[in-house]
């Protein structure tokens, strides 16, 4: 055993310096690629490696693109969460094959983080890098997004259910509570039912207080302040809610090419419909679903996108 271990040490010395010779020819990530980015600010919107915007604003990404050992043949620009470029720029001047600038605006269209990366591919559509750097984009949240309240369906015996929504911050109210912030309900909801074929149908609505006469006539609101909301007609569905309302000048862009006029309305789930309030925001109210809660109460599943 001592005859063989006096092998050990200059085994263990020999075996690291092979790891050591190895290492030198494994790639490095963060230094193989030579390609260099350099983002100029020469303009008043010129973009940085993080921007912070509001929206409708637009910001330039004015660059210079650097390769100094390889040609390129393109440019491509992608945006977090994309697995394609969105952008591709063809280099077809052989004279800017190692270096290469342009111009390319990003509008402010959507809140939250977007990242766009610019790199360089060379003849065959091989990777040369992107400078290490990425391009943050931050969109400041023009509206309040509120979801996934609950209001209840009026009951005429108890009157304890909460059937008024406050649009501004999504309180709800039951008529027993609601007299003291009736200032702030924009709308209370009510269903009508009938039957046909031997099967009960229900339509569903919903109205502002300042209706005349209030539609829901089971609760007495005459000493009521009366908050002057108006609606335009449903429409939409839930991806159009989430995607195409995406900012409060985008929310308040579609809801002028709409009529709002209505104090009553009928909804449906699965569609949304724009409001005015009296002191001009302009708002979204989305109709999740329309069920019933596990004590078999009916009620109304919204969320409401208003401007601050």
């Amino acid at each position: 055993m001592k005859h063989q271990n006096k092998w050990v040490p200059a085994l263990m010395i020999a075996f690291c310096g092979w790891l050591a010779s190895c290492k030198k020819d494994v790639p490095n990530i963060f230094n193989m690629f030579d390609v260099t980015l350099e983002l100029h600010s020469d303009l008043p919107n010129a973009a940085a490696e993080y921007n912070e915007l509001n929206a409708g604003d637009s910001v330039v990404i004015d660059f210079t693109i650097n390769s100094p050992t390889k040609d390129m043949y393109q440019v491509a620009v992608l945006k977090t969460g994309a697995n394609t470029p969105y952008i591709k720029i063809p280099i077809t001047d052989e004279g800017k094959r190692r270096t290469y600038s342009d111009k390319i605006t990003l509008k402010a269209e959507k809140a939250g983080e977007t990242t766009y990366r610019v790199w360089a591919v060379d003849k065959q559509g091989v990777y040369l890098g992107d400078g290490y750097k990425q391009i943050t984009v931050n969109v400041i949240s023009d509206y309040r997004h509120l979801p996934n309240r609950q209001v209840y369906f009026p009951d005429t015996v108890g009157k304890s259910l909460n059937c008024y929504l406050s649009l501004k911050d999504a309180t709800t109210y039951s008529y027993s509570t609601g007299a003291a912030s009736s200032a702030d309900i924009d709308l209370g909801i009510y269903r009508t039912w009938s039957i046909v074929n031997g099967e009960v149908k229900y339509r569903w609505f919903i109205y502002s207080l300042s209706a005349s006469p209030v539609p829901f006539g089971a609760y007495d609101v005459s000493g009521w302040t009366k908050r002057a909301t108006l609606f335009a007609s449903p429409g939409g569905n839930a991806n159009e809610y989430r995607d195409k309302l995406a900012t409060g000048l985008a929310i308040e862009t579609e809801a002028k090419k709409k009529t709002i006029n209505l104090k009553s309305a009928e909804v449906k789930s699965g569609q949304y419909l724009f409001f005015k309030t009296p002191d001009g925001k302009y708002g979204a109210l989305m109709i999740n679903a329309i069920t019933d809660d596990y004590m078999e109460r009916p009620f109304m599943n919204v969320s409401v996108k208003i401007q601050p």
